[in-house]
């Protein structure tokens, strides 16, 4: 490596500390501290300032260009699973399917199924009742089927796409989205559920947990708009099935089939999900007894939380752009190739280290994905698409005290801190780590 190199790799660590040091010290928002970091590698790296501003917001515009609709539709389309009540008609039929004896495999893939259509946060505060509820019915400890659902939800949200941070990894990667969305699932249910039911059985009697009576009770409603004679829970059960997975079809078919003009069209993730959102508004929203007034209102409020998180994915596209553009990146792809572990390997690292510093699996997933798009820009050979869920991967890693995730288990289910870093970050730390095993053994037979 040439000395101008060391300088740039010095730049970039200087700019990582900063960002690292706002968020974690400061608690400032990862928006703002990502807009800093670019500032401070710009003038490290000696790249003029007008230069690495205007390099910023094109890495805003282009990343939000083909991921803001797509993020903000399948928010509404969550809020509408949400207050209709499909989320916990397809728990309950699960159960019935599967019984109480298999209460965590239940669960398991209760989360995995609504993890595809809706946020963590959101399939957390829907599915915590149900997963206390079920505990408390079975009369067997929290410890199983929470950590069961948990795993679910949680690998959809940093594997699958239309989750912000998979999207956002694809783009800037140049995966193919339908092919994505199908290793993700492979991935994402093998590893949670190893991570979930497989792994905690073993542990179901040496954790202190709470036990199912000392459980918070939760009253599960529809909401107070909603009329609950209005749609049947079968009725409701196939509305939610299709208003989930057809999206998800359209997309795999608009890779799979590329030859048929109206598949790739449909396939689109835009009219995929814009699919998606009609079909809930009528099947989950109208047909559940809402107003058009109380759906439109529903879905202005979905989109609030949206705002931050679009900030964040355009900020951390706009520090890989400065990243690129003042020769950090290829510095840092001349490194990359004198260090001894394969590229998904690297990849997972670098993502693991910026969840751990950070505490958010979007900031971490949007911000390696820059700095790995720029070491593997020349190399054809990689699987890009499995590369995407590495860093998915690597995002999940070990949620600490710095992670709003972290609360929000801790607080839902009633725990201390100490049996949370013993649950929910062990949980991560599993999961993160199963999914790159099965990562690499796919790219190894594929």
């Amino acid at each position: 490596m040439s000395i101008e190199d060391v300088r740039l790799i010095v730049a970039f660590v200087v700019a990582v500390f900063a960002l690292v040091t706002l968020i974690a010290r400061y608690s400032l928002s990862p928006f703002v501290a990502l807009l800093v970091a670019s500032i401070v590698l710009s003038m490290a790296a000696g790249l003029e300032m007008n230069t690495a501003l205007e390099q910023f917001v094109v890495g805003v515009g282009g990343i939000l260009g083909s991921t803001a609709i797509v993020i903000g539709l399948g928010a509404m389309i969550g809020i509408l699973l949400d207050r209709s009540g499909g989320a916990t008609v397809i728990a309950e039929r699960l159960v019935n399917l599967m019984g109480l004896h298999r209460i965590g495999w239940t669960l398991l893939f209760v989360g995995l199924l609504v993890g595809i259509g809706v946020w963590f946060t959101v399939g957390l505060v829907l599915l915590v009742p149900i997963a206390i509820s079920l505990s408390r019915v079975a009369k067997v400890s929290i410890l199983v089927p929470a950590m069961s659902m948990l795993a679910g939800l949680s690998a959809m949200h940093g594997l699958a796409p239309p989750h912000p941070g998979p999207l956002v990894a694809i783009s800037l990667l140049g995966a193919d989205l339908g092919r994505t969305i199908l290793w993700s699932l492979v991935v994402g249910s093998i590893s949670a559920a190893v991570a979930g039911p497989m792994y905690w059985r073993w542990f179901a009697g040496t954790i202190d947990m709470p036990s199912y009576d000392q459980m918070p009770s939760y009253d599960q409603h529809l909401g107070d708009e909603v009329n609950s004679t209005a749609t049947s829970s079968t009725s409701r059960l196939q509305s939610s099935l299709i208003v989930i997975l057809l999206p998800i079809l359209f997309m795999l078919l608009g890779s799979f089939v590329p030859n048929s003009t109206l598949l790739v069209a449909v396939g689109n993730p835009t009219v995929a999900m814009l699919v998606g959102f009609v079909l809930a508004y009528f099947l989950l929203g109208v047909h559940s007894g809402f107003t058009p007034t109380s759906i439109a209102r529903m879905t202005e409020q979905s989109l609030y939380p949206v705002a931050n998180v679009l900030l964040v994915v355009g900020a951390g596209a706009g520090f890989s752009k400065v990243l690129i553009a003042s020769g950090v990146g290829d510095s840092l792809a001349e490194l990359a190739k004198q260090v001894p572990v394969p590229t998904f390997v690297l990849g997972w690292l670098v993502a693991a280290a910026f969840r751990v510093a950070t505490g958010s699996a979007t900031t971490a997933i949007t911000a390696a994905s820059g700095l790995v798009s720029a070491i593997v820009a020349d190399n054809a050979t990689i699987n890009r698409e499995l590369l995407v869920l590495a860093l998915g991967a690597g995002s999940l890693t070990l949620s600490h005290v710095n992670d709003g995730g972290f609360w929000f288990v801790k607080e839902l289910f009633s725990l201390t801190v100490t049996q949370t870093l013993k649950t929910w970050t062990v949980l991560e730390t599993v999961l993160s780590i199963v999914a790159l095993g099965v990562i690499l053994l796919l790219n190894f037979f594929a």
